[in-house]
């Protein structure tokens, strides 16, 4: 600002990061870029992109401005991380270790999810972590059904 100037109001050009408009005007420019490079937009989903190159698979999985994405071939993903990141200032993270809430853990055997983290985060933020854990109504593994006998349980105990 100059002097004698500050009440002046100043118009931006571009869309600053953490503006209200700046989370539509991100999604606007990946949304073109995708769309502009082949992949479709899953009609149930809008925040997931797919593209196919022959048998090659690649999907994209978008959060605000977080992605992950995940294909059968490994050239093509190496492929996309290279280009994603000269078209866009990103941070490659490594192999997904945590995201929206889900850990994530990958190994030889399987892919184990869990949201302890999660979970202690909210208790945390609630002041409750010292609370004690709370049994449920049921066993663990009951059959439901519609017409099942039994005695009613009293749901404000749990």
């Amino acid at each position: 600002m100059r002097r004698g100037e500050e009440e002046k109001v100043l118009k931006l050009k571009k869309v600053l990061y953490g503006l209200r408009q700046a989370p539509r005007a991100w999604n606007e420019r990946i949304d073109t870029y995708f769309r502009n490079n082949g992949y479709c937009q899953c009609p149930y989903e809008h925040a997931l992109y797919l593209k196919k190159s022959g048998r090659d698979i690649l999907l994209v999985a978008l959060y605000v401005d977080d992605l992950i994405f995940m294909g059968n071939e490994v050239g093509l993903v190496r492929n996309f991380k290279e280009v994603m990141m000269k078209e866009f200032e990103m941070t490659d993270l490594g192999s997904m270790s945590y995201f929206l809430g889900l850990e994530v853990e990958q190994t030889r055997t399987g892919i184990f999810v869990s949201q302890r983290r999660y979970a202690e985060e909210v208790l945390k933020n609630a002041s409750m972590m010292e609370c004690n854990p709370v049994s449920t109504p049921m066993e663990p593994g009951t059959k439901l059904s519609k017409f099942g006998e039994g005695d009613r349980v009293d749901a404000n105990i749990y």
